[in-house]
């Protein structure tokens, strides 16, 4: 079995790689945004109403 401190040190080196990767899957989603708005022709103005309060609500 682990000892405490190997456990901790894992749980550490675990926490900061889902940092590492949210902040890639953020860029990537952003590149995404990015690219339908230039594709259909969204504007910042069309978009505001529904990011507004802090992001797209589902309906689910």
């Amino acid at each position: 079995m682990k000892s405490y401190d190997e456990l901790k040190a894992e749980m550490e080196a675990i926490q900061q790689q889902m940092v590492e990767a949210k902040k890639n899957e953020r860029a990537n989603a952003l590149k995404e945004v990015k690219r339908l708005c230039k594709e259909f022709g969204f504007t910042a103005r069309m978009l505001k109403g529904s990011l507004a309060k802090g992001g797209i609500k589902s309906n689910g």
